[in-house]
């Protein structure tokens, strides 16, 4: 069986930690977090943008931001809070454009715990809504924007707004660390629901009882490849557990591959 190239990205909450020299000498990608910041734009944050559009140049892999999430309900029936949602929403649509991402993460912003069929069919209808018209608005977005599974214990909650929404540049960011906190559905099960909607991936681990970005052993590393090697799935996989030293990253995920005898080469 052939190698199939493995695509990581240095995961970094803020420019402090953007390792230029790192980017130079690794053929790695990174996801910037600086503009999930609550508070970030009512303030000065022209030397966030500034800083990534002088650097990003270094960088030989793929981009990927995260866009805004905290305390954000877009598709909520109070005028004042969608409203609000959706201006942060736009900025961060904003920031990518010029940035020239490749991809920006917006969590699901689901309640999993609402079960009556009708609320759920018309919060979907209107969640579907309101990303159409963010795409239409952003045609000038040329990368993917991932929905991202976050409270949500159960994946066919996230395949039911997926199949309402069925644009090509809208996709899943599986975040594995969430769906192992699932207790009725196991990591294989979230892939084979949501199957080719997913085109990204938010890599980190935990016990399975609480949501710690845990940096996975080797381990954890070959029992996670195994299962997207048998489920045919490669996509970009951003560290979410903040590893201060990529290097060290790069070459534990290398000795992973090797002891695990995966298919994958970095």
């Amino acid at each position: 069986m052939e190698e199939k190239k493995l695509e990581l990205l240095h995961t970094i909450t803020c420019k402090e930690y953007f390792d230029q020299k790192a980017y130079e000498g690794n053929s790695i990608g990174v996801e910037f977090q600086d503009f999930t910041e609550v508070n970030l734009f009512t303030e000065n944050w022209s030397h966030v943008t500034e800083f990534y559009l002088n650097h990003l140049q270094y960088v030989q892999g793929k981009i990927g931001m995260h866009g805004a999430f905290i305390d954000l309900k877009p598709y909520s029936y109070d005028k004042y809070i969608s409203d609000n949602s959706m201006f942060k929403y736009r900025m961060s649509l904003n920031m990518a454009c010029l940035l020239e991402v490749d991809y920006i993460i917006f969590h699901s912003q689901l309640n999993p715990f609402i079960h009556n069929e009708m609320l759920i069919e018309l919060d979907n209808t209107t969640h579907s809504k309101l990303f159409m018209d963010l795409m239409e608005e952003f045609h000038n977005f040329k990368g993917i924007l991932c929905i991202e599974n976050v409270y949500e214990q159960d994946p066919y909650l996230l395949l039911a707004l997926m199949e309402k929404i069925d644009h090509p540049q809208i996709k899943v960011n599986l975040d594995i660390g969430h769906a192992h906190l699932s207790k009725n559905y196991s990591l294989e099960d979230w892939i084979d629901i949501l199957g080719n909607r997913i085109a990204y991936c938010h890599f980190q681990w935990n016990d399975g009882t609480k949501d710690t970005h845990s940096s996975p052993t080797e381990e954890e590393i070959i029992e996670i490849l195994k299962i997207f090697e048998k489920k045919d799935l490669n996509i970009p996989l951003s560290l979410e557990y903040f590893p201060q030293d990529i290097t060290k990253e790069i070459s534990k995920f290398q000795r992973a591959i090797e002891k695990g005898g995966l298919k994958f080469e970095i």
